[in-house]
């Protein structure tokens, strides 16, 4: 099955250690067609993430992405920002309460399992047009 048409979620952790070592973790975790991104607790950024995830996803089948990875591609579309130092900063988790964002559930829990975080709850994903469309915006903002 493609891995866009898996089900990706978004679940608020916590934990116990410094944030470094899960980021860490979850490049260790994923594969080349797998996004699992640790960013800031933000409602704003939630509604961002889906979109976020299928451009990255379009990006890399069109193999014109920015960064070397599906995930860091994600973050540049998530922060709305094509440098990958000012996507980190912007919207990188930085506290030990963040939102983790996984194309596959399956990667969440062994990272979770790995790095022994605290479940707070799961973001219901969904995919607002509006929002959707700003974030693909990014790209031609990009080459203007």
């Amino acid at each position: 099955m493609d891995r866009l048409g898996k089900r990706p979620c978004a679940i608020i952790y916590e934990s116990g250690s410094d944030i470094s070592s899960v980021v860490e973790a979850a490049k260790n975790l994923s594969k080349a067609d797998d996004v699992i991104i640790a960013v800031k607790e933000d409602g704003k950024l939630a509604k961002k993430l889906l979109p976020a995830y299928i451009n990255a996803y379009i990006r890399n089948q069109e193999k014109s992405m920015h960064s070397s990875s599906l995930s860091l591609e994600a973050m540049l579309f998530l922060a709305g920002n094509m440098n990958i130092t000012g996507a980190i900063n912007s919207v990188g988790a930085d506290k030990p309460r963040f939102m983790l964002f996984s194309s596959r559930r399956e990667l969440a829990e062994m990272l979770a399992k790995k790095c022994r975080l605290k479940k707070i709850k799961e973001t219901k994903l969904t995919l607002d047009w509006d929002i959707a469309s700003n974030v693909a915006m990014v790209a031609i903002k990009d080459y203007k």
